[in-house]
């Protein structure tokens, strides 16, 4: 099984190299997990997330990308309206940086989302569920955020998470979705996205492997695919090449 995955992962990785190297178009392969990195933490901390940081955090796996249909295919509670009775829970502002273009080709790999979270009703413990559309598709789920707390219209309570998008997430134009619960009552209470803020629409993102981000840059595409076909041919021979007793055999 190992071998098999392992020759599998090879094919896929040579062929998607090959076809970024002569300027094909790369539709999402429907056999890759979607993998990222996130690092959380309250922005009023002061403390800056580095990349060392984000570079050692938890990879995140998540079902495979869904890159076409409605946006109404979001999670089952998506538009369901839910907040405690005469309180109300709001997203007073969100914000989106991108960083690191690798391969210089105007998409990149690393997105920053924070946001103001409000609640009338004085403190409250929230979390939030974070998504990508790519380019109108459905909303992708990719990172729950700890438990943190909200206070009135503070503006010291801001929350930002910072993720590197590892693996299976093709060169696009991306938009952002929060969803904050109400911890207690384990409730969606507010849905932030494009719609009400354009900061969280439209960003050009690509995951780090298309981005070259594995220090071959935007040229060492070709290489890398030339590299990895020779890597097949190597272990197939090697495989297909063993005898009954484990020993190599001397055929060519």
């Amino acid at each position: 099984m190992l071998r098999n995955n392992l020759t599998g992962w090879i094919v896929r990785r040579a062929g998607l190299a090959l076809l970024l190297a002569m300027g094909q178009p790369v539709v999402a392969d429907q056999a890759v997990t979607r993998l990222t990195q996130s690092v959380e933490g309250p922005v009023a901390s002061g403390s800056v997330i580095s990349s060392q940081q984000l570079d050692q955090a938890r990879v995140d796996a998540y079902a495979t990308l869904e890159v076409a249909g409605s946006r109404q295919r979001a999670t089952a509670q998506r538009f369901l309206p839910a907040h405690a009775a005469g309180q109300t829970f709001s997203i007073f502002d969100a914000q989106t940086v991108i960083s690191r273009d690798d391969d210089a080709d105007g998409y990149y790999h690393r997105l920053k989302v924070s946001f103001d979270a409000d609640f009338s009703g004085g403190l409250a413990w929230v979390y939030a569920k974070l998504y990508l559309s790519l380019e109108g598709g459905p909303w992708n789920h990719y990172f729950t955020t700890d438990s943190f707390p909200i206070e009135a219209d503070s503006s010291e309570d801001d929350y930002e998470v910072v993720t590197r998008l590892l693996d299976g997430y093709p060169s696009g134009y991306y938009d952002v979705l929060i969803e904050l619960y109400d911890e207690d009552e384990a409730l969606l209470v507010v849905n932030y996205g494009p719609y009400e803020d354009r900061d969280l629409s439209v960003l050009p993102l690509e995951d780090s492997y298309r981005d070259g981000d594995d220090g071959h840059g935007g040229g060492g595409a070709f290489s890398l695919g030339i590299l990895l076909l020779g890597m097949f041919g190597l272990g197939r021979r090697y495989f297909v090449g063993r005898n009954g007793d484990g020993a190599l055999s001397g055929k060519g």
